[in-house]
């Protein structure tokens, strides 16, 4: 039951965070950009940056909304493919913020 909660909190997190980036806001959300210098900020697009996150986002919400609606009847390899899925796209979303999202 605990491991049910918690997949229905990281599902509102993570939709929260996917209507933000798409919506244009939340750039100080994103680890590096965040900290970058004005300097280093200015040869990133920031919108495409949102744009390349709310998408990779919007991947992995909806793969965690579909292991909180299955609960404990979701297979085992199921969780497997859900992973890599997750994997690919965060690897993907790294990867176009350091080519695409650049001015």
């Amino acid at each position: 039951m605990f491991a049910r909660i918690m997949l229905w909190v990281i599902f509102a997190a993570f939709a929260a965070m996917t209507v933000a980036f798409l919506s244009g806001h939340g750039a100080s959300l994103i680890a590096g950009y965040n900290t970058a210098t004005e300097a280093e900020r200015e040869t990133v697009d920031e919108k495409k940056l949102l744009r390349v996150m709310g998408g990779g986002m919007l991947v992995a919400t909806l793969v965690i909304f579909v292991l909180a609606l299955l609960g404990e009847r979701v297979p085992t390899a199921f969780v497997y493919v859900a992973i890599a899925i997750i994997g690919v796209d965060c690897a993907a979303m790294v990867y176009l913020a350091n080519t695409r999202c650049k001015k």
